[in-house]
């Protein structure tokens, strides 16, 4: 194991995060989320496995927590039963006992796709008989931390702490926006290796790419794709937010610089699943219009994409120069792309993951040892019929829990919509083009966020008396191990 030169920032703002609390911990996990390129420590003996910074600030932020009791007793709350997040820790939990299990039972019973890498951080281009493999290890880790994100996130949220994180998720997607201007400005002035020190990943890296004369933007990502994928989240979250009039000035401000963004990163995940969150939105905005509860940003938002969009494509139209360098870029990026090397390639590794699953008898092959290039196939292919069905429940309680009428907060309610759409926004972006069954902290912490906000608020089992004049924050206390009575938002 060797630690890079960001993980020694890294394991700073953990010490610090045990030291300040848990608002310090998720501040700085919110912004880890990022850096998608970046490794905090390199793994050679898991097949050049990196561990990125927001996974290692996930283990300070359970840390954190752990030292103080009350929020250690909502993190364990937050995943009973029936609540989604019992679903995610059995999907979960059920996926890590496949990866040791499953690879053993149907050793050589099929042909796959490997997701494990090779000490260049390559993976494999010719399909090999069904075997362990050290990513079997390491994405029993990654999901591990996935569920641990969630429970923390959820816990807090329970406790308050709701607004709190919903505020730090439009600072990390107002950082997105940032980070794609630093990408586009380092290229065009010939510098990219400036971000070298947030791209050290042993990752095979798309930081170069142009399609009709715009450059892919990938931001601190190693493709098009990843960039898009995160945008398209924070675009859902802080659209949601505008619309339901929560922290809309800052909410709006972010949705106003995001979007931009998903439609100049030439990403045909962003672009397919950008339609379809699109038309979600369209419809939670007619629901409500007809309903008779539509406020001035739902109508502004109808507005907007049935009337000004279409005007403007059209107006778009009688430039010709405009117009065929965006038809061939959306031509390239969305007709064409089955047809092209990258399309074939994505074809041939979801067509291998369905025939797994179909040899393996619908059990799936274990948790990261079939690559494919959509979430569904991964998820049928290694965690078969039974892991796939414990995340559909999963989903449908978590939008259920949306779609419930809370009597309570109804900014908190709103928060925890809004998490659910970009919950959603993240899930469609997978399905696109997505390798794996894991979904990344982003999509933890805005479920867990959901999850949190649309539960009941936590009540500490051991309360003590105490007057309103003596009541604090959460973290009011100078030591860590003093349990806090009761939390604010």
């Amino acid at each position: 194991m060797s630690i890079e030169p960001i993980g020694f920032v890294v394991l700073l703002l953990g010490a610090l995060s045990m030291l300040n609390g848990a608002r310090f911990a998720v501040t700085a996990l919110c912004l880890s989320t990022l850096l998608g390129a970046a490794a905090a420590l390199q793994l050679p003996a898991l097949g050049g496995s990196s561990i990125q910074p927001s996974h290692l600030l996930v283990l300070f932020l359970v840390m954190t927590v752990l030292l103080r009791p009350v929020q250690m007793q909502a993190t364990l709350a937050s995943i009973a039963y029936p609540g989604p997040g019992f679903w995610f820790a059995c999907y979960i939990l059920f996926s890590v006992v496949s990866s040791f299990f499953l690879p053993r039972i149907f050793a050589g019973a099929t042909l796959v796709y490997s997701s494990a890498r090779d000490p260049s951080g390559m993976m494999s281009t010719v399909a090999a008989p069904l075997a362990p493999g050290s990513s079997n290890i390491s994405q029993s880790v990654y999901l591990l931390g996935d569920l641990a994100c969630f429970a923390v996130v959820a816990g807090l949220a329970r406790l308050g702490y709701g607004r709190f994180i919903a505020r730090q998720l439009i600072v990390a997607s107002i950082a997105c926006f940032a980070f794609a201007l630093i990408d586009l400005a380092t290229f065009q002035i010939g510098q990219a290796q400036l971000l070298d020190i947030i791209r050290n990943a042993n990752y095979t890296m798309h930081t170069a790419e142009t399609i009709h004369g715009f450059k892919r933007i990938v931001g601190p990502f190693p493709e098009a794709s990843a960039y898009g994928a995160v945008a398209l989240a924070y675009f859902a979250f802080t659209l949601m937010l505008w619309l339901e009039r929560v922290q809309s000035r800052m909410a709006g401000l972010a949705t106003l610089l995001i979007g931009p963004t998903i439609v100049l990163c030439t990403s045909t995940t962003a672009y397919v699943a950008g339609v379809f969150l699109v038309c979600m939105f369209v419809l939670f905005c007619l629901k409500r219009l007809i309903g008779g509860s539509a406020t001035t940003p739902h109508v502004t938002f109808l507005a907007i994409t049935l009337f000004f969009i279409p005007c403007a494509i059209t107006a778009l139209s009688l430039v010709p120069d405009a117009w065929n360098s965006i038809a061939g870029l959306l031509t390239t990026t969305v007709s064409d792309k089955l047809q092209s090397q990258s399309g074939e390639e994505r074809t041939a590794w979801n067509t291998l993951a369905l025939i797994a699953f179909v040899d393996t008898a619908t059990f799936g092959a274990g948790l990261g040892t079939v690559r494919a290039s959509s979430f569904i196939a991964a998820l049928l292919s290694n965690v078969g019929l039974t892991g796939t069905a414990l995340f559909a429940v999963f989903v449908y309680s978590l939008m259920r829990a949306a779609g419930r009428h809370k009597s309570g907060d109804r900014q908190t309610h709103a928060i925890g919509t809004a998490a659910v759409m970009a919950s959603i926004a993240q899930i469609g972006s997978a399905a696109i083009s997505g390798s794996g069954t894991d979904l990344g902290l982003l999509f933890s912490t805005s479920a867990g966020l959901a999850a949190g906000c649309l539960a009941e608020a936590y009540v500490p089992r051991h309360r003590a008396p105490s007057s309103p004049a003596n009541r604090r924050p959460i973290e009011a206390s100078a030591s860590p191990l003093r349990a806090p009575m009761f939390s604010t938002p």
